[in-house]
């Protein structure tokens, strides 16, 4: 596969991150999921770049863990 149309399957969704926030708040906002179209299939290269992360993933930095309170 060329490298432009190399995808990455999510388990659940993709969401975007901080990162990509920081780069283009605008349209890209944390733990929103990314575009309709990329839903579940993004190109490879936001992944390396650590603008996308699947939603399993994603933490919400307000949400308190479990651990957290023991």
């Amino acid at each position: 596969m060329s490298g432009n149309n190399d995808k990455v399957t999510a388990t659940t969704h993709w969401v975007w991150t901080a990162k990509a926030e920081r780069h283009n708040g605008t349209r890209s906002v944390e733990g929103q999921a990314i575009w309709p179209h990329y839903l579940h299939k993004a190109p490879r290269k936001w992944l390396d770049e650590g603008l996308i992360q699947d939603s399993t993933e994603y933490v919400d930095p307000g949400q308190v863990d479990l651990f957290e309170l023991i």
